[in-house]
């Protein structure tokens, strides 16, 4: 998905439409994509609408999908895929169309690419209908980028459309929230999500692959992709050890630096979104045994201190692969580790004893 843009803006690398809008259509988010139609066809959706769920919910499909409704000429309850609005979009070049996403290797959505969107939608239509832009993950912008948003969100252009993607919503300002309206995404049951997965390619790892996305098929796709049924012992031995307080940091970080260092990071983010996630949704954490790095006095500490590793974990997965000294990166986000889930009276071990 493209649109205008100064020669100074770097290219986004964006997902390909046409396979968006199908992942899209799936009966889990049939309901979601009912209540969008209902809005737009009855002329109530909002200028500013906020896609929320955890990852691979399917918000940034969703979000392709509302941009296609929008972009539509034939103005129905769906996309209909042959008019030119529809071909421009499914070719990724039409002009009213802006998606602003992560750069390169950049962690975050820069001030720059907010403030070209701002820029854009200012100006006319080039088509003369609806204008809409994706910003997809919005929880990847920082401050600066929240406050060049909000400018655009407080004073609306006629026509125009920004839709918002998140599995973060801590990560929103408040301003940014209270300005849009939210549609939070459902994930399917196990056997939809196992059927819809076995749909794609017969595959005997789907059911630990989706347990590891916390049930959400897209992610678990993602991980199929990634080779991470292939480490998931490897990985979990790591954390027993992490657990027990006897890992041994630079012995582990040397071995994962050589060996898929990405893809185990991505694994320990999915295991880490998972374990916070239980921790949000449980009332008794004294009785549940498998967050024994909970049930302390500091719990509140520790799960901002979970949180902050969550973060360190997303962004080392974009810069582990161009980092001058990948093993030193590794080893920080190991200690962070086992400051967090060892044992109380265990021993942080940095070298053979």
């Amino acid at each position: 998905m493209t649109g205008s843009k100064r020669e100074s803006e770097e290219p986004v690398a964006a997902p390909d439409p046409g396979n968006m809008l199908a992942r899209a259509g799936v009966e889990w988010l049939a309901p979601s994509r009912e209540r969008l139609s209902t809005m737009q066809t009855g002329q109530r959706l909002p200028h500013a609408m906020l896609l929320l769920g955890q990852p691979g919910a399917g918000q940034s499909e969703l979000g392709h999908w509302l941009a296609a409704l929008l972009l539509c000429d034939r103005k129905g309850e769906s996309s209909c895929g042959e008019c030119a609005g529809c071909r421009l979009f499914l070719a990724g070049t039409h002009p009213d169309c802006y998606r602003v996403g992560l750069v390169d290797d950049s962690a975050v959505i820069r001030v720059e690419q907010i403030r070209g969107l701002s820029e854009s939608f200012s100006l006319k239509s080039y088509r003369g209908g609806s204008k809409v832009a994706l910003v997809d993950p919005a929880d990847a912008m920082n401050i600066n980028s929240f406050n060049a948003l909000l400018k655009t969100l407080e004073e609306p252009s006629a026509n125009t459309y920004l839709i918002l993607t998140a599995s973060r919503s801590d990560r929103l300002p408040r301003t940014i929230v209270s300005r849009s309206a939210r549609l939070r995404l459902p994930l399917p049951s196990t056997g939809e999500a196992l059927a819809w997965l076995n749909g794609r390619r017969e595959f005997a790892g789907w059911e630990r692959l989706l347990v590891l996305a916390n049930g959400a098929p897209f992610r678990a796709l993602q991980y199929a992709d990634a080779g991470l049924e292939e480490i998931d012992a490897k990985m979990q031995e790591t954390l027993d050890s992490a657990e027990k307080g006897e890992l041994n940091i630079i012995t582990t970080a040397l071995a994962w630096s050589r060996d898929q260092p990405e893809t185990r990071l991505l694994w320990l983010e999915s295991w880490l979104t998972g374990r916070l996630r239980e921790a949000a949704l449980s009332s008794d954490l004294v009785n549940n045994n498998r967050l024994p790095w909970l049930r302390v006095p500091a719990r509140e500490r520790m799960i901002r201190a979970g949180y902050r590793l969550l973060d360190a974990l997303r962004e080392a997965r974009l810069l582990v692969s161009g980092a001058l000294n990948t093993q030193l990166l590794i080893e920080g986000l190991l200690i962070s580790l086992m400051a967090l889930v060892g044992e109380r009276t265990g021993k942080l071990r940095g070298s053979v004893d």
